[in-house]
């Protein structure tokens, strides 16, 4: 036996034993049929609202949202949309927090489904849900969170500032809405945030960014602010870039301090602390990259080092003890550095000896010039408090690819070349 579809006054009829308030619209929004659930509650009489635009009923500030999920509903006919919060009008015009959803009923037509109407199912939030969701506490917890919120209209005017601003940065809220929010940072800095702005706004719906940028206040005191933007211009309810900023300056003091640290570290596990020269493991590494790139096919390198040994030292050592002899090391050291060229590295190898990578490839006349304006240099007198020290200079040369083409062999060669020359003058 067939059974018999259920007519309009039927569904009427089991919409009315239902618990929850129900609502029934036709395609453009207007009401169909109310159940006896929500017309007892909001105080309305049926024949009052039907044919009424759903909007009508619906909070202001609310209308927005409500129409992006209605247009939702029509782009998807036939399914139901995400749980909405808003504010309905009861009949004596105050206002009641609701949840609700939608499903969008549906026809077929031209083999494409339309919507035709909409079931909407609706609960009374408690009064709790209610004030956590009410504009004024979300507002005012807004402005008591210890971060910068600010929202922004596509072409970066500032529509909104938390009291953070003002509280902590002492920027007058109401005369920079409307402007620019690039107003409020360093000048240097503005150029930076208004790119970001335009590559948020180009990025489309849910696009991210963070970039630290300077705020200036009116006092023109500086903060580092770590700004997080996203792009919410597609959102009803917004319809803007909301940027959160955190105050990261002493985390910043922090870092730099730690940089500094760290480049004070390294520069003292490559130089000698007495002359500031490179040390031994520095200039065996500058050594060895100069070997790498100048090795030839046959596994030689044209490269050149010399070895010098400070002559006299020991007696100015024994005589004036290690302070003078420090001093006098220093001073010969920044000799050495202001007689070689430019790109001509030397290091303290240790004691009293110290070694040349000569740039380039010199040729022997070359490097005979170098190690006599060394010597030239070295010989000159020494002046300390009330005393003169005259120092002598043994500097050996060695030559890869006379040498074999590692820093080992080429030092021991320099180092040999070097005490050659000075037996000879003894």
């Amino acid at each position: 036996m067939p059974v018999a579809p259920v007519d309009d006054h039927e569904l009427a009829e089991l919409f009315d034993e239902l618990p929850e308030m129900v609502i029934v619209l036709d395609g453009d929004a207007r009401v169909r049929h109310a159940n006896r659930t929500l017309l007892q509650a909001m105080g309305y009489r049926l024949e009052d609202v039907v044919g009424t635009s759903m909007f009508d009923y619906i909070h202001p500030d609310d209308l927005d949202y409500n129409a992006n999920a209605w247009e939702n509903r029509q782009a998807h006919p036939g399914e139901v949309g995400l749980v909405v919060q808003g504010r309905g009008r009861d009949a004596d015009g105050s206002w009641r927090a609701v949840a609700f959803v939608a499903r969008g009923l549906s026809s077929e037509g031209d083999g494409e489904p339309r919507m035709t109407g909409l079931l909407v199912s609706m609960r009374e939030l408690a009064g709790r849900a209610a004030l956590d969701d009410s504009p004024a506490r979300l507002r005012s917890l807004i402005d008591r969170t210890t971060d910068l919120v600010l929202l922004l209209d596509a072409d970066g005017l500032l529509r909104y500032a938390n009291r953070r601003l003002t509280t902590g940065y002492g920027h007058d809220h109401d005369r920079l809405v409307g402007h620019p929010w690039s107003t409020i940072l360093h000048p240097d800095d503005r150029t930076a945030a208004a790119q970001g702005r335009r590559d948020l706004v180009a990025g489309g719906d849910r696009e991210s960014a963070r970039e630290r940028l300077r705020l200036e206040d009116p006092t023109g005191s500086v903060s580092v602010i770590e700004w997080h933007g996203t792009n919410h211009l597609a959102d009803p309810l917004i319809r803007g870039v909301i940027v959160n900023g955190r105050d990261v300056t002493h985390l910043v003091e922090m870092e730099q301090q730690l940089h500094r640290q760290n480049e004070r570290l390294a520069y003292a596990a490559r130089h000698d602390p007495l002359t500031g020269l490179l040390n031994r493991q520095a200039f065996v590494d500058a050594v060895e990259r100069a070997i790498a790139e100048h090795r030839t096919d046959d596994g030689r390198a044209e490269v050149v080092v010399l070895f010098c040994d400070l002559d006299g030292f020991t007696a100015v050592n024994d005589r004036g003890g290690h302070e003078i002899g420090d001093r006098v090391l220093a001073a010969v050291g920044a000799r050495l550095a202001s007689a070689l060229a430019g790109e001509d590295l030397v290091a303290r190898y240790g004691g009293d000896e110290f070694t040349v990578l000569l740039a380039g490839s010199p040729d022997d006349e070359q490097v005979r010039a170098v190690i006599d304006r060394l010597r030239e240099r070295i010989a000159e007198p020494i002046g300390l408090d009330d005393t003169t020290i005259r120092l002598g200079a043994s500097i050996g040369a060695a030559r890869a690819p006379f040498a074999v083409a590692d820093v080992d062999a080429l030092l021991r060669d320099a180092d040999r070349d070097m005490y050659v020359r000075k037996r000879s003058r003894r």
